[in-house]
């Protein structure tokens, strides 16, 4: 089995070769299987993130989200933790810990989305994720009670196997541009 190092780095390389074309089409695939699973799922607050180095880009669903009067949430990194900050407009986002655009902190504002969708370099089948290394996710959603974990990822990146710790959180779905899965 390959290290998570190397599994890092081979799948963010072949990510960020995509044209913006394939990203634009891929990503779109991608939204369009997690707004039928949404449906089914029917959270009443999801918290989404900003696309940063080829991952899907939802900020259409996150419009869209937000017209159809869903609480929406975007991750807001506070020292070692993510907390989920409810924003009502995305222009609320600016750049914040690692130049990822974030919203403002408020204690009133954090709160735990029924829904969390969470990027990654990789998926394997049993819902655990590669992530970028800083454990940001994992303790998110260990401390979390999140209803309804979905891992979002382009189909090339979904791995039959990854290397898992003892501090990595599996997600429950894992949507990509051709199809959706439950954790097994």
């Amino acid at each position: 089995m390959h290290t998570k190092a190397s599994l890092r780095s081979y799948l963010l390389k072949k990510r960020l070769q995509l044209t913006q074309q394939e990203l634009q089409t891929l990503s779109r695939r991608v939204e369009e299987n997690l707004k039928r699973l949404l449906r089914e799922l029917s959270p009443k607050s999801v918290m989404l993130y900003w696309p940063i180095k080829g991952e899907p880009d939802l900020t259409p669903l996150a419009r869209e989200l937000l017209e159809n009067g869903v609480k929406l949430y975007f991750p807001k990194v506070l020292k070692e933790r993510i907390a989920a900050v409810e924003v009502d407009d995305l222009d609320q986002l600016s750049p914040g810990a690692f130049n990822i655009p974030e919203p403002p902190y408020s204690p009133q504002r954090e709160g735990t989305p029924e829904a969390v969708v969470v990027p990654a370099l990789g998926y394997d089948k049993k819902g655990y994720r590669l992530g970028y290394g800083g454990g940001y996710y994992d303790r998110f959603l260990a401390s979390a009670p999140v209803k309804d974990k979905i891992g979002v990822c382009f189909h090339f990146q979904l791995l039959d196997a990854i290397p898992v710790e003892p501090f990595d959180q599996p997600v429950d779905w894992i949507v990509t541009d051709k199809t959706t899965l439950r954790r097994t």
